[in-house]
């Protein structure tokens, strides 16, 4: 009895001799049941076509991968094989997972394209539009990057009156994409920036995947200020290039393209001024031409008031011939009537010898008008005689 194992102790020789032995295996195996924990571990079959083995990865490991496990995925892993003391059961603890036939990073960049893509974060429709002239830049790169003095170097070439914003931020290793969506999200909310840029200089695969990271691409993604996207070399493209409102092939490039050109600007001017002037010149002497044609066909003021006058002066002419001829017509016509009242008169008859006789003013012209002894006035042609009456006799 003194010699018998318990269990924990043979277990424990076990997973000993076993983690001594295979402290480290490279195995080839195909994903199955994958698990991943509320606590950041993974939990996993490794098969083969005849056997499997229980999997693990802890938290610090998993954060290493950079694509998305699943079932049916062939992978290389490299770790130790171990017990499980609580099952006896053997698994293998794995520290390192690669894809097999394609790098990891290129199918965890594969993947995630595929799945914001499918999001609409891609969308040309949403991309805003890079202004013109901005007031003041953005920049979200390393302060210690030859990128930012190539950029300064082109802005203040190309307009020396830009105002440039730098957000600080590492841009390549291990929490590199958060830094990186940290300072584009404080420029956002300065609410400074007509654009930013975004962006660092060349390199590997592995020295751009912060720009690959989901974090930065969604950050890029929320900015309501135009992104422009510059990283690496014009042959290299990362996930941010795809969500950013614009890609530039290189930092350089991105300088050049969200600040025209100064002097450019300034002889563009030039040439829009001389083509005015000359724009303008010809509209006056056209408009000359013009007026010197209308002035041709118009009558001065002072020959139309000649003229005027000239209408009236013979208006007045005719008024006035027209009224003497009215005048002397009216005279004739008169001359007539006064003839004819002149033969009428009881004057002219009263010079013929007849006389008219009146009665207290009144006209006589009947002998019972009058009775014997009254006087009677006798108008003569050239007076008047009183005579009393003595007799009268009817005819």
């Amino acid at each position: 009895m003194q010699d018998a194992l318990t269990v924990t102790q043979l277990v424990s020789m076990v997973r000993k001799d076993l983690e001594t032995k295979y402290r480290t295996v490279t195995l080839l195996a195909e994903i199955s049941s994958f698990r991943p924990w509320r606590s950041g571990h993974w939990y996993f079959d490794l098969k083969d076509e005849n056997a499997l083995i229980p999997g693990v990865m802890f938290k610090g490991f998993c954060s290493r991968v950079k694509f998305d496990v699943k079932d049916g995925l062939q992978v290389l892993v490299k770790g130790k094989v171990s017990v499980y003391a609580p099952q006896s059961k053997i698994q293998m603890i794995v520290e390192q997972m690669e894809p097999v036939g394609e790098g990891a990073l290129a199918l965890a960049f594969d993947q995630l394209k595929e799945k914001l893509e499918k999001e609409g974060l891609f969308d040309a429709a949403r991309k805003k539009k890079i202004p013109f002239l901005p007031n003041k830049l953005g920049l979200v790169t390393s302060p210690q990057g030859a990128a930012l003095q190539d950029m300064l170097r082109i802005l203040k070439h190309r307009m020396p009156g830009v105002d440039v914003l730098l957000a600080p931020a590492r841009v390549q290793g291990r929490g590199s994409a958060e830094e990186l969506a940290d300072a584009l999200q404080r420029l956002e909310q300065s609410g400074e920036c007509d654009v930013i840029i975004i962006g660092r200089g060349g390199g590997s695969l592995e020295d751009l995947w912060a720009f690959n990271e989901e974090v930065l691409a969604r950050a890029i993604f929320a900015c309501q200020t135009p992104v422009v996207s510059a990283v690496g070399h014009e042959t290299d493209f990362t996930i941010s290039d795809f969500v950013a409102d614009l890609r530039c092939a290189t930092p350089t490039h991105a300088a050049q393209i969200v600040v025209p050109d100064c002097q450019e600007l300034l002889d563009r001017l030039s040439v829009s001024k001389q083509r005015l002037h000359k724009l303008a010149k010809a509209l006056v002497v056209k408009a000359h031409l013009n007026l010197a044609n209308l002035s041709k066909c118009l009558i001065s003021p002072k020959a139309a008031l000649l003229q005027v006058m000239q209408r009236l002066d013979m208006q007045a002419q005719r008024l006035e011939k027209s009224m003497l001829r009215r005048f002397q017509g009216a005279k004739e016509r008169f001359q007539v009537a006064v003839a004819q009242l002149e033969a009428l008169s009881p004057l002219k008859v009263l010079n013929r010898g007849f006389s008219a006789v009146y009665h207290a003013g009144k006209l006589v012209s009947r002998v019972a008008q009058v009775s014997v002894g009254d006087e009677l006035d006798l108008r003569l042609s050239d007076g008047v005689a009183k005579v009393e009456v003595r007799e009268k006799h009817g005819i």
